[in-house]
Formats: C-alpha cells, structure tokens, sequence
C-alpha cells in the first residue's frame, strides 16, 4: 500500500494546478481528478465486468456480503485487464488511501447523489478489508455508544491496528459515533464499510457481515504494464493501447524492465521460440528515434536515462529500400532491446496502465543504481576492451604493416640484386660483346688496312699499268698518227698527182674540147678556172694542217687521243670519203 500511496501522491502532484506540498485542498482536488481520470479511461475494459478500475484498486458495483467481497477479491485475476499480482479488499493505512478509496468510490457511480437513508441504502456504501478478530460475540460491559479497542480489528492484509494507526469512524459533533458494535439479533458488527456521501470525506463505518454492499480491491502489484499477444505495427500497437484506455508502454529504469518481463511471463509464461528474433518473441513499447537517427526517446518526446540494456551487436540501425529504416523498439521476452522495422512488422505488444514510472523505494533505487554501475563497469570494460583491441589492431596493423615493408624491402633488394646481377650480366656480356666487337673491329681495321694496302697496291699496279699501256697506246696512237700522217701525205702527193692529172687531163680536154668544138671553149676555160681559182691546193694544204698546227703537235694529238688513221684520214679529208 506504500507503493500505491507514494503513486497517487505523484499523480496527484502532476495534475493540480499552481500545486503546493502545503496546501491540501489543491492536493486532494489534483488527486480527485487523476482517480477519475483513471477510471474514466478504463472504462470501456471494466464496464463489462461491472467495476469500475484504476492501475491500482478496483470498485466492484455486484452487492455481496463481506465474506463474498474478500473471497471475490483474492480470486478474481481479470477485470477487462489482467491483474497478475492477485488482489483482496482494500487495507487503508492513511488518509491518502482513505482519500483514493473514497474518491474511486464515488466516481464509479459517476458522483450521483446518495439514495435513501443513510444506513440502509447499499449502495451508499462500499465493503473494505477492515474486520474485528476478537471480542466478536458481545459488547463489553459498561461500554458506551462507541466500542472501540484497536487491539480487536486488522486489516486483510495482515496489520493489526494499534492506538497509532490511521483511522476514519464516522462522527457527529466532533465526536466519534461509530463503531458502536450494535447487536442486532444476537449478531454484532464486525465488518468496516465506507461512505460514498461528498461531503463526509469517506468516514467508516462497523456493520454486519452479511450486509450487501458493493466493494473495493486493492491490487497486491500495481497494474503498471499489459501485454497484449495481438500482432500489430508499431503504430496499430499505439493506438490500440491508447483506445483501450492505456499508454503506449514505457521502460525507464531496469526495475520497470524486470517488471515488464513479468507482464510477459503472464502473457506467455517460459514459452518463446527457438529462433531468437522471430517476430513472437519480441514485444512493442513506445520507444523509437524517428526524430534524431540513433537517439532513442519514447514516443512523445521523453528522454531515455537509464542504461539501455541492448540486445548483443544492437542496435544497428539497418535501413533498406523495402523496409525502411529500424526506427522502432521492441522488447524480447527476455528483456533485450532490438531497434527493428515498425512500418510493416507486426508483433505482440505492452500497454501501460499509469503515464507515471512506478514509484520506486529504497531497494528498488538500489537495483537501479547496481545495474547503472554494473553497466558503467561493462562499458568501461567494454571500453577498455574496444581500446584494447583497436590497440592490438593498431599493433597488428602496425606490424602487419611493418612485415609488409620488410617483405616489400626484401623484394625490392632481390629485384636489386636480381637486377644488379641482370645488370652485371649485362654490362659482362656488352663488355664481352664490346671486347668482341673490338677485336673484330681491329682484326677488320688491319683486314681493312691489308685490304687497303692490297688494293692500293693493286691500284699502283693498276695505275702502272694503266700509265703503261696509255704510254704504249699513245705510243701506238703516234706511230698510227706518225703512218696516217704519212699516208696523207701520201695521199695529198696522191692528190697533187690526181690534181697534176685532172690539170692534165683538163688541159688535154680543154685542148681536144677546143679542138672538137671551139664554140665550147669558154666553158671550158671556166670549169678551169673554177677549178684552179677555187685553191683546191691551198685548201688541201690548210685542212691538212688546221690553225696552223704543225705536224709534230697534230701526231700528239692524235696518239693522245687514240685516233686511228683511217679515222684520221676521214676526218681531214671527209669530202674524199
């Protein structure tokens, strides 16, 4: 009960307005309202079920007697939405609690007004866990109207009450009236009830067990989260959870995340499927990074601020052209985080009964900051590790690289030497070769050279003979040119003969002609003449001897030139040819 006080002081504190710890009236308004809220939103789930319900008590509007009321309670597991933790009549400690009956009471019948009298209407009051144990079968003697010893009543949920404790008897004046223990046909009462009246603050009342009023269970657990076995996106989960009258759930410490696989385990039990991300085994909850890629928030805009216990190797933030992006949370049965395609995979999903985190205690503070550390000393570790291993995949790279340089060294001074000893081999054969070539060069240049003087030789020789055969040509040429000059001469003589001749002849015609025929005689007087004046002789003599070359110059010429005498002859005298 300390849990659901702690919680309605929290829901009662979000919702007043201009609210202060000191001021009572804002604080029990804000509460009245969150209470009717509650019930309000949860309504369509209960009606059917005839209660009326928050996350953390049930009104249950059935009129039974009180032993009926407990026995409902503690047996009943479903009022349109699971109540895992069990339930039984509701035990108040304080007025906060007294308040939260009172005020759910009241609006689970909506706050109409009271009916009949006021003791004799049922529904004016409602059964709570508050019984007498002791000095059950008669008033004690000399006791006034009240009959009130705390040591004789408990509450089901096992506390006794003591002087101390909180308690709300209806009273008059100022002045407590109840309880009076009335008997009432050998029978007393032994059983506390709570008025519905506005304006009485929900006082108590004692009266007989077998009464017929309605009733009010406490939830041993809050209902804090419902999970649903319905497939769905992530968008049909949110708004089936809001339609139903719930939130969108919310993980936000690793206490809610153990309590949250508690919700599962009462959805499914141990069950879940061998394959570990089939779509079964990993629950909805309103958490996605939709606005910022990788920054993971709830759904209306809360920051996440606990550790977040991934599932290994998540989240990665897979994107494809299909799917889209992995912009959405789910929860595995187990309790590992996955970011997964919200658009069209459809899974079961959770539901949260109370925007508000469960209030947490001592102990569940000390969880949470465990596992903050335990997650801290995982990262740094995880870290550690990370840096170690970058470190030893720097190192191996380095060395890697290292091993790659000497190997790339050890090539390029083989290649070196291979290409030394190419080289060497080379530069032996070119040197061979250039030896070789030298040699024969040499043994060409004194080929050459005896060539040379061979042929120099035989050009002397040649030239010597050459030189002797043109001396003995022109030799020949001068003795030809010596016997054609004296053959012209024979001939010139032979021609002075034939010219003396034709004289001869001439004058013998000229004179037989004259004698034939003296009218011819002038004719050939003139052939005569032309013949004579024409200085055949003269011009015998000066082709025989042109430019007045004498005969020792005309025979060089001739013999230099290697002219025979007969074409000599032709050519000094061609008009005899």
């Amino acid at each position: 009960m300390k849990v659901l006080a702690a919680i309605a002081m929290i829901l009662a504190l979000s919702s007043a307005d201009d609210s202060s710890e000191d001021n009572n009236r804002d604080l029990w308004r804000g509460m009245e309202r969150n209470v009717a809220g509650q019930l309000n939103r949860l309504q369509k789930l209960t009606q059917p079920h005839n209660c009326a319900a928050s996350c953390h008590f049930s009104v249950h509007l059935d009129l039974v007697d009180y032993e009926t009321a407990k026995k409902n309670c503690e047996e009943a597991k479903y009022i349109g939405f699971p109540t895992p933790g069990g339930r039984r009549l509701m035990s108040v400690h304080s007025e906060l609690e007294n308040r939260l009956a009172w005020y759910a009471f009241r609006y689970a019948y909506n706050d109409v007004p009271l009916k009949g009298k006021r003791y004799e209407e049922a529904t004016n009051w409602a059964w709570i866990g508050l019984e007498k144990k002791t000095n059950t079968e008669t008033r004690p003697n000399g006791s006034g109207k009240v009959v009130w010893n705390p040591n004789d009543w408990q509450w089901v949920d096992g506390v006794k009450m003591t002087p101390s404790s909180y308690t709300n008897w209806l009273t008059k004046h100022d002045e407590e009236v109840q309880p009076d223990m009335r008997p009432v046909e050998g029978a007393h009462q032994t059983a506390a009830r709570i008025y519905r009246r506005p304006s009485r603050g929900g006082v108590w009342d004692d009266t007989f067990k077998n009464k017929l009023h309605p009733y009010i269970c406490q939830f041993n657990l809050p209902v804090h989260y419902v999970v649903y076995p319905e497939l769905k996106t992530w968008q049909e989960a949110k708004t089936s959870c809001e339609e139903r009258g719930f939130y969108f759930a919310k993980i936000r410490n690793i206490v809610e995340n153990d309590l949250f696989k508690k919700a599962v385990q009462v959805a499914y039990g141990e069950d879940r499927y061998e394959k570990k991300f089939h779509h079964e085994n990993w629950i909805w909850i309103g958490a996605t990074d939709l606005d910022e890629s990788g920054t993971f928030k709830f759904y209306d805009g809360e920051e996440i601020k606990f550790r977040i216990p991934w599932a290994k190797k998540q989240h990665d933030n897979k994107t494809t052209r299909k799917r889209g992006s992995q912009d959405y949370v789910a929860v595995s049965r187990w309790g590992e985080w996955d970011d997964s395609y919200g658009l069209h995979w459809k899974r079961p999903f959770a539901c949260q009964c109370s925007p508000q985190g469960i209030a947490l205690d001592r102990e569940m503070e000390k969880i949470n900051e465990e596992w903050e550390n335990r997650e801290k000393i995982k990262e740094a570790e995880k870290e550690r590790k990370r840096k170690e291993k970058e470190a030893n995949r720097e190192e191996r790279k380095k060395k890697k690289a290292e091993r790659k340089a000497r190997k790339e060294q050890r090539q390029k001074d083989r290649a070196a030497k291979k290409e030394d000893r190419k080289q060497a081999k080379k530069d032996r054969k070119e040197q061979k070769a250039a030896k070789k070539e030298a040699k024969a060069e040499k043994k060409q240049a004194k080929k050459d050279a005896k060539e040379a003087k061979k042929e120099a030789k035989a050009a002397k020789k040649d030239a010597k003979t050459e030189k002797k055969a043109a001396k003995k040509e022109a030799k020949a040429e001068k003795k030809q040119a010596k016997k054609d000059a004296k053959e012209a001469k024979k001939e010139v003589k032979a021609a002075k003969t034939e010219k003396k001749a034709a004289k001869k002849e001439a004058k013998a015609a000229k004179k037989e002609a004259r004698q034939q025929n003296k009218g011819k005689r002038s004719e050939i007087s003139s052939v005569e003449k032309r013949q004579w004046t024409s200085g055949i002789g003269e011009e015998l003599e000066k082709r025989q001897w042109p430019d007045g070359v004498n005969g020792e110059e005309l025979e060089k010429r001739q013999w230099s030139l290697g002219v025979k005498g007969e074409q000599l002859r032709k050519r000094q005298w061609p008009q005899f040819d």
